[in-house]
């Protein structure tokens, strides 16, 4: 079946390669930041299977040099130059006197300097970047997950009030709520009371 996600706005099911691609809202679009976030890795390998199917089936230019996977517009819409989160040391290249280069970490460098040691040319080894898909920005994504706590906190807010505990009063006693032992006693004494009238009678 795949992965499927609802959309408020046409009100059905899509595929998330058609948000991705064709939406005009994808980035303004709450459902699919949420869903995104959640499915990043699964909708990026489904993104860069439909480009790579698409520069697969057209024909390429005669003397290209650079052949773009779909239209640079497109593209440009979805890839974007971010840095890793995961960051590699801070590595540093330490050229010696001798015009030696060694790779080393900053540590090291300090270490040689307490020591009297001193470089020809210390240079810094730049961050790794990377060119990869983002389909939604993650201010946009953030703000979202945001909009969605805030949501759930009134829900529950509502929810709360709603179901506030009332203080049941007791109910006033009347006739009604009178035992039917003690409403029955008099009519029977009266009966008993009429039979042995009648019995003395009788008896007379």
């Amino acid at each position: 079946m795949g992965l499927r996600l609802y959309c408020n706005r046409y009100a059905h099911f899509k595929d998330p390669l058609v948000c991705s691609v064709v939406c005009p809202f994808r980035t303004r679009c709450q459902d699919f930041a949420l869903f995104y976030d959640a499915h990043r890795d699964e909708v990026d390998v489904l993104v860069e299977g439909y480009f790579a199917a698409q520069a697969a089936t057209q024909p390429k230019p005669p003397r290209a040099i650079f052949a773009s996977a779909a239209p640079p517009a497109l593209m440009r819409a979805l890839i974007k130059l971010e840095v890793k989160r995961e960051m590699p040391e801070t590595t540093y290249i330490w050229i010696g006197k001798d015009d030696q280069a060694e790779l080393l970490n900053l540590e090291e460098i300090i270490r040689r300097a307490e020591r009297g040691a001193k470089a020809k040319n210390i240079y810094k080894v730049a961050q790794e970047m990377e060119l990869r898909f983002q389909l939604v920005p993650r201010k946009r994504i953030e703000k979202a997950k945001r909009t969605v706590a805030a949501e759930a906190e009134r829900a529950a807010a509502r929810r709360s009030s709603r179901l506030r505990p009332v203080a049941v009063e007791a109910p006033p006693v009347t006739l009604a709520t009178v035992p039917a032992a003690n409403a029955q006693a008099a009519p029977t004494s009266t009966r008993r009371a009429r039979t042995r009238i009648a019995k003395a009678a009788g008896e007379r």
